[in-house]
């Protein structure tokens, strides 16, 4: 199979939709395909990078007159118009039999796409926006909370849309490491902080990070890393303002092991572009600040579930680490439960298979919106195995959902079958030493193995974590899942009876 992506870094791009691809191409080389790539020679770019890592690239050479298209806020990022390169990249494909191409890229869309479909079998997008039409098979768009209706209009009927961050493209090591960075969150101390404002930070946030840092509290003996690229603008005055700080701080340059740097830190200071699903993946609390206009709805739908913390600038920094350190548990819970790393290996499989897509279970956080499904799930059957087995009030609810989401110690989950809302987990007393957990199941999908696929979840997300339920007498189905799963019967009350797992 043949596969060609096309997609550009810069000093204005940034390096995050060449790295995310150079992550697929290197799971699907590793099932066999011959993948290569097409990269305008930007200044900035990472056509050096792609080609260490053993891939063909065909350079194109940066347009002499300058002239872009202006149909779309990041026309410019592509150097040239969508027709010229067009012309530039059939030059490429006509040589060659082409099964699959992959363009990720702000500055194409579906009249680019037209031009080349004599010159490939398939195409697949890569898009984070959602502002733009496409002419293509598939859509990947990895962003939490991503509906289908924000494409109805933008994509082909028959297009395959593969939406939300459990398909975030990231590299092995993030799995590698994922374990072991979620069980040292069980008793964090705030001794590693990790800076990391991008491959480029062409607007040199991580030297304002550095001075805001000057003036916050924070532990005398804590370790600062700054991690940054190798063509970022502004290096060198960064490694200038790191000697004037109090704090012990070094800068590391082209990491190649960044997911072992996150997994040792304790809280990080980032930009809210790509790095946010490997932060997430490894639970990683974060203080996120936008660094760009295309990371904002991102950023603000993390910051209203709790996965990050937002801000607006660095001078906000010094009020912002202290409120941090109080909701860091239920933050590191939040956001590992977005990302498990494995997004490159199921959209690789996809790619590969040519099968129908199949909808996947996943859990997600729970979010103001799901207030009314949740009460749906307030049924008498249900209820009577409640401690009150009473149905609430609608206004009664409404309360106690609001005061979840704003809770530090309790998370709601909805339990999701690709765009199907199946079943509700609960999880309570998140900053202690055991975690309380509850499963619903819509009587709908009952029977099917949800149920067990939901406690196989959150066991995953709290490695080393006591887990314990509260199970009433009569519910058979409940007391044989967690008797199943290794469960134990610790002490009983009355109808009820607590089952025990220690981590």
């Amino acid at each position: 199979m043949k596969v060609i992506f096309r997609v550009d870094a810069s000093l204005q791009i940034g390096t995050g939709h060449v790295m995310r691809c150079l992550t697929l191409a290197e799971v699907l080389k590793e099932n066999g395909a011959n993948v290569e790539f097409i990269c305008r020679k930007h200044k900035g770019h990472l056509i050096d990078k792609i080609r260490s890592n053993d891939f063909t690239v065909f350079g194109l050479e940066l347009s002499a007159e300058n002239t872009v298209d202006n149909k779309m806020l990041h026309s410019h990022w592509l150097g040239t118009t969508q027709q010229q390169d067009a012309r530039d990249c059939i030059s490429i494909l006509q040589k060659t039999k082409v099964d699959w191409l992959i363009v990720d890229h702000y500055g194409i869309d579906k009249d680019w796409q037209q031009d080349l479909k004599d010159y490939y079998d398939r195409l697949m997008v890569i898009d984070d926006l959602a502002d733009r039409k496409h002419q293509c098979n598939i859509l990947l768009d990895q962003t939490f909370g991503r509906q289908p209706k924000d494409y109805k209009k933008l994509v082909p009927k028959s297009c395959e849309l593969l939406l939300g961050s459990q398909y975030a493209l990231l590299r092995p090591e993030f799995i590698k490491w994922r374990e072991y960075s979620l069980q040292r969150r069980k008793h964090l101390e705030f001794k590693q902080l990790l800076i990391n404002m991008g491959g480029v930070d062409v607007d040199n946030v991580t030297w304002e990070v550095l001075e805001e840092l000057r003036t916050c509290n924070l532990p005398c003996d804590i370790n600062i890393t700054v991690v940054m690229g190798g063509s970022a603008p502004h290096l060198e005055s960064t490694r200038a303002k790191v000697d004037t700080l109090p704090y012990k701080t070094v800068v590391k340059i082209d990491v190649d092991n960044m997911a072992e740097i996150m997994a040792n830190s304790d809280m990080a200071i980032g930009a809210a572009g790509t790095t946010t699903w490997e932060r997430c993946c490894l639970g990683l609390p974060t203080i996120q600040i936008v660094i760009a206009d295309n990371q904002i709805d991102i950023a603000r739908n993390l910051d209203s579930i709790n996965a990050i913390q937002l801000i607006n600038n660095p001078h906000q920094l010094s009020r912002n680490i202290d409120s941090m350190l109080q909701s860091i548990d239920k933050m590191s819970l939040v956001s590992s439960s977005l990302v498990d790393g494995k997004g490159s290996a199921k959209v690789a499989k996809f790619i590969n298979s040519r099968e129908n897509y199949v909808d996947s279970f996943f859990m997600r956080p729970a979010e103001l919106i799901d207030t009314n499904f949740v009460y749906s799930m307030q049924t008498k059957e249900i209820r009577k195995y409640f401690i009150d087995p009473e149905i609430p009030s609608l206004d009664k609810h409404i309360k106690w959902f609001q005061n979840i989401i704003n809770s530090l110690t309790s998370q709601l989950f909805i339990l999701m079958l690709g765009a199907l809302k199946i079943g509700v987990l609960r999880v309570d007393n998140i900053e202690g030493g055991e975690l309380e957990i509850s499963i619903i199941i819509s009587p709908n999908y009952s029977g099917k193995g949800l149920a067990k696929q939901a406690l196989q979840e959150i066991e995953s997300l709290t490695p080393g974590r006591t887990l314990k339920a509260i199970i009433h007498n009569d519910n058979i189905l409940s007391k044989g899942l967690f008797l199943q799963f290794g469960y134990r019967v610790s002490k009983q009350n009355g109808d009820f009876s607590e089952y025990r797992k220690n981590g």
